[in-house]
């Protein structure tokens, strides 16, 4: 039975990561046979994946059509960032609390390398995208709330295509990073509620820029 579950958790780490990247598009079909041969595994644990990335959000099972990667339309992810905004500024009002030595100084060095990368380009927009989840979900661990991750896995499934659009913007960039600077402070000088308001700003202020690049305003 482990060696089942520690493979359903691979080939879900795989998927989760075809399809926040764009590999596998909205709409495609999911077949476990062939995902099985790709990925080198059965197909009890890719059918296993399959349930999981569907708690997730990330994928849709229809009777008689099967799983497929699931498409994102405005509302979805206007929700997406309503929950977020309930749960994240929580967690970083725990971590303010809760954050350890050797957490808080990689939480340093995170933020410290976002400088590196303060401009448009296609090679920096995608390091801030990995430097920005590295940031968010070392915040989640340091909160130290089983509850509070297993709620976010449902709602962090946001596709990347999507989520550049904010470090593409010199705005929202702006904005984004000050909002960092923000939460580092709070969390180091132990400041919880000023942790869940910068974060709660953050979260709001992310899923209303979304709203408008969906809307064709930006």
């Amino acid at each position: 039975m482990a060696t089942v579950e520690t493979s359903a958790t691979r080939v879900q780490d795989q998927l989760r990561e075809a399809i926040l990247t764009g590999a596998l598009e909205p709409g495609t079909r999911l077949r476990a046979e062939a995902l099985a041969e790709r990925l080198r595994s059965s197909r009890t644990p890719v059918r296993e994946a399959l349930l999981l990335l569907a708690q997730e959000g990330l994928v849709q099972i229809e009777p008689r059509r099967g799983a497929t990667v699931r498409a994102f339309d405005a509302a979805d992810l206007a929700e997406l960032y309503e929950v977020r905004a309930l749960i994240e500024p929580h967690a970083a009002g725990l971590a303010a609390r809760r954050i350890a030595g050797e957490e808080l100084a990689r939480l340093l060095r995170i933020h410290d390398r976002y400088t590196a990368y303060d401009d448009a380009r296609e090679d920096s927009v995608s390091e801030q995208l990995r430097l920005n989840e590295k940031f968010h979900r070392l915040i989640l661990e340091a909160a130290r709330s089983p509850r509070l991750t297993s709620a976010m896995s449902a709602v962090s499934g946001i596709p990347r295509s999507f989520r550049a659009s904010f470090w593409r913007d010199d705005a929202q960039r702006a904005q984004s990073l000050c909002c960092h600077r923000e939460l580092v402070s709070a969390i180091v000088h132990g400041r919880p509620e000023l942790a869940e308001t910068v974060m709660r700003m953050h979260i709001k202020g992310a899923g209303a820029f979304l709203a408008e690049v969906m809307a064709g305003e930006r």
